[in-house]
C-alpha cells in the first residue's frame, strides 16, 4: 500500500508530538520530589528510546525531504521537456496555435502564428491583442476569449486577416484549458487557414447552380453508381434523382450497349478521358434515347466525371439521311438531282445505266442528253413541271457516254423553296426492245414449223398452228383437252416424272413420247419443256420425229443383224487354225483371234502393229535375204493388192526363236471402192517345214544307200530354185 508524501509527514508530526509530551513528562516527572526513586531507571531508559528514536524519525524526514527534492528536480526537467517537445510539435504543425492567460496575456504561441502576426514567442509573452493588434480586431478576438470562458466550451468563429497576398480566412477553434483542480485557468486556440476552401466553396455554389441549370446532362460517378446528377438527367430519361442514384446505371443502359459501355468504363479508370462515346439509354416510358458522352476520370478520387447531352433526334435525322442516301445509292433506278438545267448530284444506277460519271456532267444542261426528237417533248414537261408543282410522267431517250441511246421512264417533281428539280427514272430500253422483239416472236410463233405450246397445269393456254397442222387439233378443241389425256398410255407414268422433276434447279427437260392425233393415230414428239416458276407456266416445244422413231427403228434391227454376223464371224475366226488380224484405214488393228496372238506372241490387240518389223526381223526362206517391209502382204493389202501365200522367215531375237509362216492379205473396200481395212491370214508352217526337211533327211538317206545320191541332189537343187522363183 502506497503512502503519499503528505501522510508521511503528518505521519511523521504526530510522532515528533508523542515524543515531545513524552519528554515533557519524564521531564515533570523528575522535578517531583515525592516520585519512587525506583522509577528513575525505567524514565531514564525510556528517555534514551525517546531521544534514538527522534533521532531516526528525524533521519526518515532528512531521506524523505531529499527524495522529494530529487523529485521535483526530475519533475521540472520533465516539464521542461515536455515544455520543448510541446514547443517542437506546435512549431511544426501548419496551423497557428496560441495559449493565453485568462486576462489575455499570451503564455505561449508556435512559429506559424508569430509567422502570421510578425511577432515572435519571446515578444509576445505577458502581452494581449490590444499590445500589437488594431483595437478593432483586438476587441473582436477579447470577446470570443470572454464567451469561452463563459460557456466553459470550444468556440468556432471566422476571422479574417490580413496579410501581404490578400485577405485570408481563419477557423479559429478556443478552448479551455484546466489545472489539476479543474478550475480554468488559460485558454488555447488553433486557427486553420480555409481561404482556398472558402474560394472552393465559392467555386462550387457557382459551379452547381451551372450544374442543375446546364440544359447538358453533367454527373459525378463512382464505381457503377451515380453520386451526383443534375435535373437535365431526370427530365431526359424520366426517372427521379433517387431512382437514378440508388440503382447502378448499368440498369438504364440499352442491353445491347451495356458491354460497349463497360469496356469504356474499364477503360476511364486506367485514366484515360472519353470523348464522343454515344450509347442507348431505356427511359422511363420505355422509349429509347440516345446520349453522346464526354468524360474524365480523378484516379486520386475514383471519381468520374461526364457531360452528355440528348442526341436521339440527331441520330435518327442521321438515319434517316442514311436511309435516305444508301436508297439513294442502292437503288436501280436513275435518281438525279438538278437546278437551273443543270445536274447536282446523280447516283450510281445514272452511271452504271448511262455511263457518265458527275464531272462528265459538271458544266452539261440537262436538256443536252435528250434525243432530238425528244427535245421539245421534255422542255415542254420541264415547264409544266415548275409551273403546277406537280409530279409529272413521261417516256424519253437519253444520250450514253458511249454514243448510243437508252429509252427511260422519267417521273419528275419540281420544289418551288429550292428551285431543284428532282427526276426518277427506269431504264425500259429493253422493255421497249422486248415490245418489239414480242411482235416479233408472235409471227414467228404463228409461223413456226416447230409444235410450241404453253400450259397450266394439265390446260393448254395457247397453242401454235403447227400443233393444229401435226396433231389436228385447233386452238377451240384444245381447250377442252388435258394434256395427258393425249398422252400414250404406256408413256404416261414417264412423262408425268419428267414433268414433277422440275424445279427452281431444274426448270428444263426433254422426253420424247407419243401423243393422240385427232384422228386417233399416234405420232412420236420431241419435247423440250421450260418452265417460269413465278408464274406455273409450261412452255413448250416439240418436234415430229414419227418418221425418225421408224428410221431409229429399222436402224436397230439392222444393227442388231449386224451385231449377231459380228458374232458368227467371230465365232469363225475364233475357231480357225490359221491367224487372222484385221486393221482398219488408220492402220490399227481392231481384231486379232487367239491363233494370230499365239504366233506373234503378243496377247493384248492394241500392242499389235500393222508392220511386223516392229516385232520381228523378216527374211526369205534361205534365212540369210532380209525380207522388205513393204512387199508383206499387210501393206499390200492396203494399196487394195491381194496376195496368197507368202513365205516368210519370222525371227525374234529377244527369245531367239524363228518361225517360218504363209502369210495372204486381202484388202477390204467400200461402195466408192475405197480401201477402209486390210485382212491377214497367217499360217505357221514352221512344224511342217521342219517334217518336211527330217522326211527328205531320211528319203536322201534310204536313196544314198540304193545308188540315187547324185541324182537327188540334182532334184533337190532344182526345186529349190522353184521354190525361190515363186516367193518372188
Amino acid at each position: 500500500m502506497k503512502i503519499s508524501f503528505e501522510k508521511k509527514i503528518f505521519l511523521g508530526f504526530i510522532i515528533n508530538v508523542l515524543v515531545v509530551i513524552a519528554s515533557g513528562w519524564i521531564f515533570i516527572a523528575r522535578l517531583n520530589k515525592q516520585r519512587d526513586m525506583t522509577m528513575d531507571s525505567l524514565l531514564n531508559w525510556i528517555e534514551v528510546s525517546l531521544f534514538i528514536l527522534s533521532i531516526v524519525l528525524l533521519v526518515i524526514v532528512y531521506f524523505i525531504i531529499r527524495s522529494q527534492l530529487r523529485a521535483k528536480k526530475i519533475s521540472r526537467d520533465l516539464l521542461f521537456e515536455n515544455k520543448q517537445l510541446l514547443q517542437s510539435i506546435i512549431d511544426n504543425t501548419s496551423n497557428p496555435i496560441f495559449i493565453k492567460k485568462l486576462n489575455g496575456e499570451y503564455l505561449l504561441i508556435n512559429k506559424q502564428f508569430g509567422d502570421l502576426f510578425k511577432i515572435s514567442n519571446e515578444e509576445i509573452l505577458g502581452k494581449t491583442d490590444h499590445d500589437f493588434l488594431p483595437e478593432k480586431i483586438a476587441d473582436t478576438y477579447r470577446n470570443s476569449d470572454i464567451e469561452v470562458v463563459k460557456k466553459l466550451r470550444e468556440l468556432k468563429t471566422e476571422e479574417t486577416i490580413e496579410q501581404q497576398d490578400g485577405k485570408h480566412t481563419y477557423i479559429a477553434v478556443k478552448f479551455p484549458l484546466y489545472d489539476a483542480n479543474e478550475r480554468v485557468y488559460a485558454l488555447g486556440g488553433i486557427l486553420t487557414d480555409i481561404t482556398e476552401r472558402k474560394k472552393m466553396e465559392d467555386s462550387s455554389k457557382a459551379a452547381n447552380k451551372f450544374f442543375n441549370m446546364s440544359l447538358d446532362i453533367m454527373v459525378i460517378a463512382r464505381n457503377d453508381k451515380f453520386v451526383k446528377i443534375n435535373p437535365s438527367l431526370s427530365k431526359t430519361l424520366g426517372y427521379s434523382e433517387e431512382e437514378l442514384i440508388n440503382h447502378p446505371f448499368l440498369d438504364y443502359v440499352f442491353p445491347d450497349d451495356r458491354d460497349n459501355t463497360q469496356k469504356e468504363i474499364d477503360k476511364l479508370k486506367t485514366g484515360i478521358s472519353t470523348i464522343q462515346f454515344e450509347n442507348r439509354w431505356v427511359c422511363k416510358n420505355k422509349s429509347v434515347k440516345w446520349l453522346l458522352w464526354s468524360a474524365s476520370p480523378d484516379l486520386t478520387t475514383g471519381l468520374l466525371y461526364a457531360v452528355a447531352h440528348d442526341v436521339t433526334e440527331q441520330k435518327e435525322i442521321e438515319n434517316s439521311l442514311i436511309v435516305a442516301d444508301t436508297f439513294f445509292n442502292i437503288s436501280y433506278d436513275i435518281f438525279v438531282v438538278a437546278k437551273d438545267g443543270y445536274f447536282l448530284k446523280i447516283n450510281p444506277a445514272f452511271t452504271r445505266t448511262l455511263g457518265y460519271n458527275k464531272n462528265d456532267l459538271e458544266n452539261k444542261p440537262f436538256i443536252s442528253l435528250s434525243h432530238p426528237d425528244d427535245k421539245k417533248t421534255s422542255l415542254d414537261n420541264f415547264k409544266k413541271s415548275q409551273k403546277k408543282n406537280s409530279v409529272l410522267s413521261y417516256r424519253a431517250r437519253t444520250l450514253c457516254k458511249d454514243g448510243s441511246y437508252k429509252w427511260l421512264d422519267w417521273t419528275s417533281t419540281f420544289d418551288v423553296r429550292t428551285g431543284a428539280m428532282y427526276a426518277a427514272a427506269r431504264d425500259i430500253t429493253k422493255l421497249v426492245e422486248n415490245e418489239a422483239s414480242l411482235k416479233t416472236a408472235d409471227q414467228f410463233f404463228k409461223m413456226t414449223f416447230d409444235i410450241l405450246t404453253v400450259t397450266k397445269g394439265d390446260d393448254f393456254v395457247q397453242i401454235s398452228p403447227s400443233f393444229t397442222k401435226t396433231l389436228g387439233y385447233s386452238q377451240k378443241d384444245i381447250a377442252k383437252i388435258k394434256y395427258m389425256e393425249l398422252v400414250h398410255p404406256d408413256d404416261k407414268k414417264a412423262v408425268a416424272e419428267s414433268l414433277s422433276a422440275l424445279s427452281k434447279k431444274n426448270p428444263a427437260t426433254n422426253f420424247k413420247n407419243r401423243i393422240l392425233c385427232k384422228d386417233g393415230s399416234y405420232k412420236w414428239l420431241d419435247w423440250n419443256v421450260n418452265l417460269d416458276i413465278k408464274k406455273d407456266i409450261l412452255y413448250s416445244a416439240a418436234r415430229d420425229i414419227t418418221e425418225n422413231v421408224r428410221l431409229e427403228e429399222e436402224e436397230k434391227t439392222i444393227i442388231n443383224n449386224l451385231y449377231e454376223n459380228e458374232e458368227k464371224l467371230r465365232l469363225i475366226v475364233e475357231n480357225i487354225g490359221e491367224g487372222v488380224i484385221v486393221a482398219n484405214a488408220d492402220k490399227e488393228i481392231i481384231l486379232a483371234n487367239y491363233r494370230a496372238n499365239e504366233i506373234l506372241g503378243i496377247y493384248q490387240n492394241e500392242k499389235i502393229s500393222t508392220s511386223l518389223t516392229n516385232h520381228f526381223e523378216l527374211y526369205f526362206p534361205d534365212e540369210r535375204t532380209i525380207f522388205p517391209s513393204q512387199n508383206l502382204p499387210m501393206e499390200r493389202a492396203f494399196n487394195g493388192e491381194v496376195t496368197d501365200d507368202i513365205d516368210v522367215i519370222l525371227w525374234d531375237p529377244e527369245k531367239r526363236e524363228k518361225k517360218r509362216v504363209l502369210i495372204s492379205g486381202r484388202p477390204l473396200v467400200d461402195q466408192d471402192n475405197n480401201v477402209v481395212a486390210a485382212v491377214i491370214t497367217i499360217k505357221d508352217i514352221s512344224l511342217y517345214k521342219k517334217l518336211e526337211e527330217e522326211l527328205e533327211e531320211t528319203e536322201s538317206k534310204y536313196r544314198q544307200l540304193i545308188g540315187f545320191r547324185v541324182e537327188e541332189e540334182k532334184k533337190q537343187e532344182d526345186a529349190t530354185q522353184n521354190t525361190d522363183k515363186k516367193t518372188l
